[in-house]
């Protein structure tokens, strides 16, 4: 499979619920736009930069909103900013123990 260049830097595990997201609007004829991915540039306190987040916009806003909490993806915004964190939090992201997976990884141990 080929990656959206807007999915550049993204999770592997977010790209695919995104992917499921866009297939299931599209299915619907919701005529779905990617239109903002991972930035580097939005901040620690961002889902954006920690590479889980997105912007999707269709031609049925209420429809895409209800496929995506129907993927477990949280919307962020009724301008279509949506994330998919696996149940983490900014917190945990900030741990930098969250694997492209969306999986805690343990916390290593001291030599």
């Amino acid at each position: 499979m080929e990656i959206r260049k807007e999915f550049t830097g993204m999770l592997p595990a977010a790209i695919l619920k995104f992917e499921e997201l866009i297939a299931a609007a599209e299915k619907e004829d919701l005529s779905p736009i990617v239109e903002r991915g991972f930035d580097s540039t939005a901040g620690l306190d961002s889902f954006f930069a920690w590479g889980c987040a997105c912007r999707i916009t269709a031609s049925d806003m209420p429809a895409l909103k209800a496929f995506a909490e129907a993927l477990k993806i949280t919307w962020l915004s009724d301008d279509g900013d949506i994330a998919y964190t696996n149940g983490r939090t900014i917190k945990t992201f900030k741990t930098f123990r969250v694997n492209g997976n969306l999986e805690l990884m343990p916390e290593e141990e001291e030599i």
